[in-house]
């Protein structure tokens, strides 16, 4: 049994979101998915067309067929009723990003201690590659006083795991020079 992917009604505000960001066609959404996910959510085409009819359906988003192609390959393009919508989901995935990232002591109360090690330092790793690329491309459209702002508190959080991780090792040396001077 595998656990699910993604939360419901993501995909659908995806690829609404893919597609505000600039036009594309379904199969370089698939690719997109699949990479910013490291392979971890790869829906299908069974799942990305049905998505990209209903959108359509729903006046969310446009098509045009690309001409000269071997296949009837569509770009999709966002509808102002598109446009709309995604600004209202953007505040709601907000909250529930916030919601779905409170989940995270669950899941890491099932880890096995044989496991820490690489959950520790490559989802460390991870988040720290995540905050770097979501704040490098957001930053932009902040005023200069509230990046400044951004940064300090993420200094301040950085410097206080720092202190912490400094500390284990400190103590962890000392058990280890108790352990040698024990030996000897």
């Amino acid at each position: 049994m595998r656990p699910q992917g993604a939360p419901r009604g993501l995909l659908f505000y995806y690829i609404l979101h893919k597609i505000a960001s600039k036009p594309t066609h379904g199969y370089e959404i698939l690719q997109d998915i699949e990479s910013k996910t490291d392979g971890a959510w790869r829906p299908g085409p069974g799942s990305i067309y049905p998505m990209l009819k209903k959108l359509l359906d729903r006046g969310f988003i446009k098509s045009d067929s690309v001409k000269g192609t071997a296949t009837a390959q569509r770009v999709y393009h966002i509808s102002p009723k598109g446009e709309k919508r995604l600004r209202e989901a953007k505040e709601i995935f907000s909250h529930a990003g916030k919601k779905w990232g409170s989940l995270r002591r669950i899941f890491m109360e099932m880890i096995d201690p044989k496991d820490l090690g690489k959950f520790f330092v490559d989802g460390s790793r991870l988040q720290f590659q995540i905050a770097q690329e979501t704040f490098e491309s957001k930053s932009s459209s902040l005023p200069p006083g509230e990046v400044k702002f951004i940064l300090r508190e993420y200094a301040l959080i950085l410097e206080r795991q720092l202190e912490w991780c400094n500390s284990l090792l400190g103590k962890l040396d000392n058990v280890g020079s108790e352990e040698k001077i024990a030996v000897k």
